[in-house]
């Protein structure tokens, strides 16, 4: 199933986040997300990069944690918006 932008995703961990925009960089999918509460309110406090990884043909996310390419990401998508 493919991640669509302003489509919610729950992670195995049961966070839900709002899929706010999408890159392609160094030919991997990278979405940037938005938590969002139970009643699907934004917290704005929860900003968050995901990786996209297909396995099987099924697809996860996992958070980005290295700081240099959370800072190269950042870049590409506000170019986007």
């Amino acid at each position: 199933m493919k991640i669509q932008t302003n489509s919610i995703i729950t992670l195995s961990n049961d966070e839900k986040y709002m899929v706010l925009n999408e890159a392609v960089y160094e030919n991997n999918h990278y979405y940037l997300v938005m938590g969002v509460d139970e009643n699907k309110e934004i917290i704005s406090s929860k900003v968050a990069i995901l990786k996209e990884e297909i396995e099987n043909n099924d697809v996860y996310v996992s958070k980005v944690k290295d700081s240099k390419i959370i800072l190269e990401l950042t870049k590409v998508l506000k170019s986007q918006m």
